[in-house]
């Protein structure tokens, strides 16, 4: 028997699924280049433009490569800090701190992606509607943990009345 759609209520594992989600749109985002068709060509333009003193091509190629490790390496600890927190099955007031210190690293890790992607729109001049998708994905993982958070307080009042 089947639970209509309208009525079913998300997964447990949604937080991770999610992340998991979010991790392969930031990877398909970063092998496009942000949107960056040809670095050395932005180079070029911003420099014929007056807004960037030099042609320091290798700089911006670092530049660029930076931020991508960067997205990468948070978007790859964003799921490892959810995978641990709920394989954490609180049963004391100490695994309840650790699980939602692990919760609460996950949403730090979200909100380092944002300002990744910010940075990106903002060195590169991408359009941050490119972003848009990963952004809404991103804040929707912050609102998945925070409720997976708020849920947790039961263990938390349990705790304190022991």
């Amino acid at each position: 028997m089947s639970v209509i759609a309208a009525k079913r209520t998300e997964s447990r594992y949604e937080v991770i699924i999610f992340s998991e989600k979010v991790y392969d749109l930031l990877i398909d985002l970063i092998s496009r280049n942000f949107g960056i068709k040809d670095v050395d060509d932005f180079v070029r333009v911003q420099y014929a433009h007056g807004q960037i003193a030099s042609e320091d091509f290798p700089y911006y190629r670092v530049l660029l490569r930076r931020r991508k490790e960067n997205i990468e390496q948070q978007a790859s600890l964003l799921t490892c800090n959810l995978r641990a927190a709920y394989y954490l099955y609180p049963t004391s007031m100490h695994e309840y701190e650790n699980r939602r210190d692990l919760q609460n690293r996950a949403i730090i890790n979200c909100e380092m992606l944002l300002k990744e992607l910010q940075k990106v729109a903002d060195k590169f001049q991408v359009d941050i509607n490119l972003f848009k998708e990963s952004i809404k994905a991103i804040n929707r993982e912050i609102e998945l943990i925070k409720g997976w958070r708020q849920r947790d307080n039961k263990f938390k009042s349990h705790f304190t009345k022991a």
